[in-house]
């Protein structure tokens, strides 16, 4: 007796030492499932209680009470989420309409763990920042998504992404609600909300798109068909497919298709390198009417973005089969729309995103140290600040590149130009013609002068300016990051700006190689490694085979 009591203490002690607590920096949502039950089914709901303490935050109100619980049912969602984790997510029912976080009243809602986030070293960005880029992009409908901790049957499970799901309704996608098994030749014309999906176990049509590829159509609603029903989505997906593979000059495919939601949703999956995009997660809908047009969207999962150094386009290289974007790129019209909503984004409302992370990073700081105690497994060894930092300086990277590509004469580079001259591009004129350069801090763009900035030293999220004088044999000067573990981070284009090549950085620290050419092959033609914590000038000088040296100069 005795001993098993010794053990039963012990384990007590150890299950205590364990347990984690929230962080007191978010509202929590306390869920109690009726009789513990555990949660195993992405199909079958379960009977549970919630209440959500506001744990006096201010932004926030609480909804029901330890004391006096709301209804609710819960199930698992998601696929490799769901399978690949031990931090699961989340689909839920309230008995009753509520506004969880200030979001518009709703029943429905998901739970989003974005275990595979934190385990990618990605600091809980990719849906936080591709949702944020749908709404200043101007997409129709954008979910919501809001930061929580969760404590599900007295076991803190860390921090969570209460989401809207996404759903036919006023206040989300707001089309006609078509019913089930309908057979009238008009209601059948919407509304309908689909995903093209990569799994072939829900209810799906197929078709084979080119005539080639299996393309698996998951309807969302209506959830039910009718013979009419099915043949009228079949019919109407063939002939987009048709027209997709058809003449690039024709503009049929544009009385089927929304240009410009297709656009807005293209740019977005193209910032955050999303090269899952048109792969699966993603959605088209289309109101009733037989003149109405498909649109894509709304956003959903960016699991697979941030995770390459730019240099292509997202259905490129093929990581997975994007379904009809490669094909839709090749059309003129198209192309020449995406390049006009770019240029008025990139020099409008996308500046907006940096003090948007900010914000996201404070908000969620302190929650996601309690889910690295929670779930250590999942985390790297580093702060979240430096893995938010990171993936940053990934979506600047990819906006600059985006902007090479797609720039107008009148577009002046945007927010995320390396050297300050038109876009990023060269400026061949001698040093006297260059006498400042833009430096973004706090989200705006900086006319410094050149010889100020070797001075200049920014705070974190403003950056780090490098200028060098190469020696008289280097052309096409590339730049090469090293993290601080030694692992090269990145490889980049030196920017031309007089007698310098230009090189910005937005982080606290910078390890960097200058080389001439791209492709990393090592020494000869590059540079010692030049590590700082400031902007500065350099001049490199190299002698025969040997890595070139560098000096600090003025920068005048």
């Amino acid at each position: 007796m005795k001993r098993t009591l010794f053990f039963f203490l012990f384990a007590s002690m150890l299950l205590g030492a364990q347990a984690v607590s929230p962080s007191g920096t978010l509202p929590v949502l306390y869920i109690q499932t009726e009789n513990n039950a555990p949660i195993v089914s992405k199909d079958d709901y379960i009977n549970a209680t919630y209440y959500l303490d506001n744990k006096e935050l201010s932004d926030y109100l609480s909804i029901g009470s330890k004391s006096e619980p709301l209804t609710m049912e819960i199930k698992g969602r998601g696929n490799y989420s769901w399978t690949g984790f031990d931090k699961k997510p989340y689909r839920i029912k309230l008995a009753e309409k509520q506004p969880l976080l200030g979001m518009n009243k709703s029943k429905h809602f998901a739970l989003l763990a974005h275990a595979d986030d934190s385990n990618d070293r990605k600091g809980f960005m990719r849906n936080a920042v591709g949702f944020e880029l749908s709404k200043l992009i101007g997409m129709t409908y954008t979910p919501e998504a809001k930061p929580l901790e969760v404590v599900l049957n007295g076991d803190y499970i860390g921090l969570y992404f209460l989401t809207e799901h996404i759903r036919v309704d006023k206040d989300r996608v707001n089309i006609v609600e078509q019913e089930d098994e309908e057979t009238d030749s008009e209601a059948i014309t919407g509304g309908w909300l689909v995903e093209i999906d990569n799994y072939d176990d829900d209810p799906h049509i197929t078709i084979k798109e080119g005539g080639k590829t299996t393309m698996w159509i998951t309807y969302k609603t209506p959830e039910v068909l009718s013979y009419q029903q099915e043949q009228y989505l079949i019919q109407q997906m063939k002939l987009i497919d048709n027209l997709v593979y058809g003449n690039k000059n024709s503009n049929e495919l544009w009385n089927y298709l929304d240009m410009d939601a297709l656009a807005k949703f293209y740019i977005v999956q193209e910032l955050t390198d999303n090269y899952e995009s048109f792969h699966g997660s993603c959605y088209l809908h289309k109101q009733i009417g037989a003149n109405e047009k498909w649109h894509f969207g709304p956003v959903w999962d960016f699991g697979s973005s941030f995770n390459r150094d730019k240099s292509q386009y997202m259905y490129q290289g093929d990581v997975w089969h994007n379904h009809w974007i490669p094909e839709i790129c090749k059309f003129p019209a198209f192309m020449e729309r995406v390049k006009e909503i770019w240029n008025e984004f990139y020099n409008g409302n996308y500046n907006n995103i940096y003090s948007f992370i900010d914000t996201h990073e404070n908000l969620i700081k302190q929650a996601a140290v309690k889910d690295k105690e929670r779930w250590g497994q999942y985390h790297g060894s580093q702060t979240i600040s430096t893995y938010i930092d990171r993936t940053t300086e990934v979506l600047r990277k990819n906006a600059a590149w985006l902007n090479e590509q797609w720039k107008t004469s009148g577009n002046t580079g945007g927010n995320d130009n390396p050297g300050g001259n038109e876009g990023g591009g060269d400026n061949e004129g001698s040093l006297s013609e260059v006498t400042s350069m833009y430096v973004w801090v706090n989200g705006q763009s900086v006319e410094y002068p050149i010889a100020q900035v070797d001075s200049i030293t920014f705070a974190k999220k403003e950056g780090i300016i490098i200028k060098v004088k190469v020696p008289e044999s280097w052309s096409d000067v590339y730049v090469y990051i090293w993290d601080t573990e030694g692992v090269k981070a990145g490889e980049y284009k030196a920017s031309k700006q007089g007698d310098w090549y230009v090189y910005t950085y937005f982080g606290k620290e910078l390890n960097i190689i200058f080389k001439q050419g791209e492709k990393w092959t090592g020494h000869p033609n590059q540079s010692e490694d030049i590590y700082t914590t400031k902007s500065a000038c350099y001049v490199l000088t190299q002698e025969g085979d040997e890595k070139a040296q560098f000096v600090e100069v003025d920068c005048e």
